[in-house]
């Protein structure tokens, strides 16, 4: 039995690190195209963004699998409980 107090770290979530950088993206591209003469296709933008995030989200779990530990990494030593 553990006697330690302290929590174990708390990480940000993958999807909303992605979801947050999607919002400022578009928010970035709002605001440039206000002060730029910058005509923005919709559906062309959106489609950017939707594959980006599929991609993002795609290779933000595959790099949280490899940090996640295994059951193996756990001592099961019933002696211990």
């Amino acid at each position: 039995m553990s006697t330690s107090l302290t929590r174990p770290k708390r990480r940000a979530r993958v999807v909303t690190i992605i979801w947050g950088a999607v919002l400022l993206a578009v928010a970035v591209l709002l605001l440039v195209s206000q002060f730029i003469s910058l005509t923005i296709d919709p559906v062309i933008v959106a489609l950017g963004l939707l594959v980006g995030v599929g991609l993002s989200l795609v290779a933000g779990g595959i790099l949280s699998l490899r940090t996640r530990p295994t059951p193996e990494d756990h001592d099961d030593d019933p002696s211990t409980y």
